[in-house]
């Protein structure tokens, strides 16, 4: 029996591990620690990207932020999405803080999409203090069956 340090249902090769190393770094970088050194900024909501036949689904924690305070762009390739989690009003004077974990203040994230994309038929909405981006393939980019004929 062979061991799997991703998982059963994970095939162990060289990509797979790269991109678990990638989304452990991501997820340290941008999980709430201070990345400052890192790209610049203080902080960034956690994202997950889906993939389904026809588009992709990215998702991104953004609990207290205001729609308004947030900025969405695609430019070849990049989603990009900018926004600014404001600090709540100071503590009042007879409150001391003993812990502090939420982050606050602006932050910026950008993906790569794998394929190209619609740009035109990009759509968003903001649930429950998550925002869902829907990124429709470019037609190109939709895997398309073709029949394959007996010769005669």
């Amino acid at each position: 029996m062979s061991f799997n340090p991703l998982g059963a249902d994970v095939p162990l090769s060289l990509r797979s591990l790269q991109d678990e190393m990638n989304n452990l770094l991501s997820r340290f970088y941008h999980g709430g620690v201070s990345t400052g050194p890192f790209d610049g900024q203080e902080w960034a909501p956690p994202i997950d990207l889906l993939e389904r036949d026809e588009c992709y689904v990215l998702r991104m924690d953004v609990p207290g932020v205001s729609v308004d305070d947030i900025d969405l762009s695609y430019q070849e390739g990049v989603v990009a999405i900018r926004g600014n989690k404001p600090q709540p009003d100071q503590e009042k004077a007879k409150e001391r803080r003993v812990r502090g974990e939420r982050r606050f203040g602006a932050f910026c994230r950008k993906v790569d999409m794998p394929v190209d994309i619609n740009a035109d038929a990009i759509s968003a909405k903001c649930i429950g203090g998550v925002l869902e981006v829907t990124l429709p393939k470019a037609h190109t980019s939709i895997p398309k069956a073709i029949k394959v004929e007996k010769a005669q």
